[in-house]
């Protein structure tokens, strides 16, 4: 089974999981740390002399919201790669896009997303039959439109091939706000000795990191780590301590949380260690992480590349124990102005803890708004959709953390004179503590108020419904299989194997 399979699979599974049982998870990515705005995506590509080569794809993706550019054109310039490799359009006919010797164009009118991603098209880099281990080339990209321009260089490599064996899946328990540690290890498969292996993980919402090493550096919401040395072949490696890892008090409970240590040669590890980068990391400074049992002598040259289908991802399954949840309420007020004025009206949700509400299939929470009868609505906020005889409004934060307070304005016109009475109803993706405070009222020109003015001047005004419901058992079981898998998976997303 291809890698970009096997990933959709566990992303199905994990999916199908989610949806039965309604029930907490493990959120995809940090609220605080990703890349903002559109990015451009082609991966840095290693060869094995003599090999048929690899394909990868030219996309755009946004880890926030989709996206849509207008009169868009796309050029690649291969030029870089002579001597080193060849860089051919993979689907002949016709398309977008046109090649002609070193260069490549598409053309769209309009380029939109779906599930956050869109694809331009799809390359395929064969090896000349010259080039030797450790030649490397460049290929550039650029893409404009009319809402804005992107560029990107990837390198190619020539690369001996070798073969990266992972520790086993390891499982542990722990409460939210618990240190965990976990027994890494990595093992040289192959018949060529290994220099350098490179360990690339994210914190993402779960975790912290409660120490640091100087052989890695920390960005805003994964780490990279370099080890120096020799794996011989046959050779099975441990790290000098067990990878210590935080839960995030703020972490649901009972539930599952998953971490993935991705083990890769340093030429394979470039595009995880491009994403730190671009995060301003800096490096520990409590000591050397090393690998253990290292044999003197065997010394390969050039880059290599580890040549599998396989994940190459040793992976952590945690059993949340204890109660932890989230408490998301309703965000009304008040607002007052004369009939015939526009006013604007913010609704919204809150998360009033303990845990925050992580959202994986579904926004973390998702608000529907009913304007008060006697108004019109004159502003629709982005996020916010007309649905029925109101709006939904979807959070784009994962997750929402404690504390957070995500707000909509809405422009509303005053038609009728009085009290006017909307009501502000906000559904969590996750398990609650309760529902009683899950609706609250926007009220316009609240009687025995003063007229005119428009600020917001109240607070969210809850009305009493029905208790939460614990999540059970057996939930947390299947999403122990579920859940993680889907976790992986989106992880995975990060670098968009095609």
């Amino acid at each position: 089974m291809s890698r970009s399979r096997l990933l959709r699979v566990a992303a199905w599974l994990g999916a199908c999981a989610i949806g039965v049982l309604g029930t907490n998870a493990v959120a995809p990515v940090s609220a605080v740390a990703l890349p903002k705005g559109t990015q451009l995506r082609l991966d840095h590509t290693a060869l094995v002399p003599g090999s048929f080569g690899k394909t990868q794809s030219v996309y755009l993706y946004n880890y926030d919201t989709d996206f849509a550019l207008h009169d868009v054109a796309v050029t690649i310039d291969t030029a870089k790669l002579a001597g080193v490799a060849t860089a051919e359009l993979t689907f002949d006919g016709p398309g977008p896009c046109e090649q002609s010797a070193s260069t490549i164009t598409c053309s769209f009118d309009t380029l939109s997303s779906e599930d956050l991603y869109a694809g331009i098209t799809t390359l395929t880099f064969r090896p000349e039959a010259k080039a030797g281990v450790g030649d490397e080339g460049e290929v550039s990209v650029r893409v404009t439109s009319r809402e804005q321009t992107l560029t990107r260089t990837s390198k190619v490599t020539v690369s001996e091939k070798v073969a990266l064996e992972v520790g086993p899946i390891i499982s542990k328990k722990a409460e939210p706000g618990d240190t965990f540690t976990s027994p890494l290890t990595v093992k040289n498969s192959g018949e060529n000795a290994i220099t350098g292996v490179d360990l690339f993980f994210f914190y993402e919402a779960m975790f912290t990191v409660p120490k640091r090493y100087d052989n890695c550096q920390y960005g805003s919401f994964a780490a990279y780590c370099h080890f120096e040395g020799t794996l011989a072949p046959g050779q099975e490696y441990a790290l000098s301590e067990e990878m210590p890892l935080r839960l995030r008090p703020e972490v649901p409970a009972p539930g599952v949380a998953g971490a993935g240590f991705t083990w890769s040669t340093p030429v394979d590890g470039r595009d995880n260690l491009d994403m730190v980068l671009a995060t301003k990391p800096t490096r520990g400074t409590e000591g050397t992480l090393r690998l253990v049992q290292k044999p003197a002598g065997l010394r390969a040259e050039g880059a290599q590349t580890e040549d599998s289908v396989f994940l190459d991802t040793q992976h952590v399954i945690l059993t949340v124990e204890g109660t932890n949840r989230s408490d998301v309420t309703a965000v009304g007020g008040q607002v007052r102005a004369d009939v015939g004025a526009t006013v604007t009206a913010k609704v919204g949700v809150k998360n009033l803890g303990p845990a925050y509400a992580s959202g994986i299939t579904a926004p973390a929470a998702t608000v529907t708004f009913t304007p008060p009868k006697g108004t019109t609505v004159t502003t629709v906020p982005a996020g916010c959709a007309k649905a029925d005889t109101g709006y939904v409004c979807r959070t784009d934060v994962h997750p929402l953390e404690v504390d957070q307070v995500v707000t909509w304005g809405f422009g509303l016109r005053v038609d009728t004179a009085g009290e006017l009475v909307g009501t502000v109803a906000v559904k969590s993706s996750t398990p609650d503590v309760t529902s009683e405070n899950d609706v609250a009222e926007l009220v316009v020109n609240r009687a025995g108020g003063a007229g005119g003015g428009g600020e917001d001047d109240g607070p969210s005004l809850p009305i009493t419904g029905q208790s939460g419901i614990l999540l059970g058992v057996a939930a947390a079981a299947l999403l122990a299989v579920g859940g993680v898998l889907f976790a992986m998976a989106r992880r995975r997303r990060t670098r968009f194997v095609a």
